[in-house]
């Protein structure tokens, strides 16, 4: 890794960090990932470390973005239902699962409701970060090989510089991460850890 270059695209005045969908739907018993079978143990242990890292971003950053999965029956997806139905997965919404787990918004820092994998379909994430003057996607949370890789790709397709700490995700298996952040590292983005982002910003 060349530090270098990691430190220009990284710079905090061109850079968003970006925390996906970590909610109790994806974190806690009884959520969704949780009904689905998988294990919500990596997703506990990424809030812990989530946290420790924001202490350090907001010294230096002033775009933080949480992006929250959020359900409207108007945009409900009839090849979502479908796929969920064939799959024999249930996915009854229960509101009080929407709401963070653990890493919590502070004054000042975004919340976008999103509808989709992608953070950028139907949303208004591409016009804030564009008026903001942001180059670089800094990209956390869950799920790494569903919505974290489905953001990492449309934000590269939109001429984003996209970097993803690789300690700062969990994928819906250790496999599916390891496969999704090879992917992301050849063709969407650069996998960092969040230690290497620190020292670039002299923390």
């Amino acid at each position: 890794m060349d530090l270098t270059k990691l430190r220009i695209k990284v710079a905090p005045e061109q850079s968003a960090l970006i925390i996906i969908d970590m909610q109790k739907d994806y974190c806690a018993e009884g959520g969704a990932f949780h009904r689905m079978g998988h294990d919500i143990q990596p997703a506990k242990a990424l809030a812990v470390r989530l946290n420790s890292f924001l202490g350090h971003a907001r010294k230096v950053l002033k775009n933080i973005i949480h992006l929250k999965m959020t359900k409207i029956a108007f945009l409900g997806s009839s090849s979502g239902l479908e796929h969920y139905k064939r799959l024999g997965i249930d996915r009854q919404y229960d509101p009080a699962y929407a709401e963070f787990y653990e890493v919590i918004p502070e004054e000042g820092e975004m919340v976008i409701p999103k509808y989709r994998h992608s953070a950028f379909v139907s949303t208004y994430l591409d016009q804030g970060l564009r008026i903001s003057g942001v180059k670089t996607l800094i990209l956390t949370g869950l799920a790494t090989n569903v919505c974290v890789e489905s953001t990492a790709r449309e934000g590269f397709a939109r001429d984003y510089h996209v970097v993803i700490p690789e300690d700062l995700t969990e994928g819906t298996s250790p496999e599916a991460k390891k496969w999704s952040l090879t992917n992301i590292n050849s063709f969407f983005g650069e996998v960092v850890q969040s230690e290497d982002l620190l020292r670039c910003w002299g923390i």
